[in-house]
C-alpha cells in the first residue's frame, strides 16, 4: 500500500511540476511579444526601454561568450520581472548569448 502511495505522490510532483514549466514557457513567448526593436533601441509597448550600448567577446572556461550590454533608459522603473523579460527577450534574438542591464544609479529607485 505505501508502495503505490509513494508512486501516486511521484506521479502528482512530476505532473505538477511539468504543469509550472509549460505556464513559465508560455507566459515567456507572451511576454516577448510586447518588445520590438528600433536602430540600436528596445521598445515595450511601443515606448523606449533600453537601448544597446556594446557588444563584448570574453573567455569562460577557454569558451569564446558573446555578450550584450544594455543600458536601461528609465531608472524609475520598479518591475524587476520586466527587466528579466528584457534579458529573455534580448537573449533569445542572440542565440543564447549573456545579456546585461545597466541601471543609472543617479535617481533610481534600486539603492546600491
Amino acid at each position: 500500500m505505501k508502495k503505490y502511495l509513494f508512486i501516486i505522490a511521484a506521479l502528482f510532483l512530476i505532473g505538477t511540476a511539468t504543469t509550472q514549466v509549460l505556464k513559465n514557457k508560455k507566459y515567456r513567448n507572451k511576454s516577448k511579444e510586447h518588445f520590438t526593436i528600433k536602430d540600436r533601441t528596445v521598445y515595450y509597448d511601443d515606448k523606449p526601454l533600453a537601448k544597446y550600448q556594446a557588444k563584448t567577446y570574453s573567455l569562460d572556461d577557454s569558451e569564446l561568450v558573446e555578450e550584450y550590454n544594455l543600458l536601461l533608459l528609465d531608472n524609475q522603473l520598479t518591475n524587476k520581472q520586466l527587466i528579466g523579460d528584457l534579458i529573455d527577450f534580448v537573449s533569445d534574438r542572440h542565440s543564447g548569448a549573456e545579456v546585461e542591464v545597466e541601471i543609472d544609479a543617479n535617481g533610481s529607485v534600486f539603492e546600491l
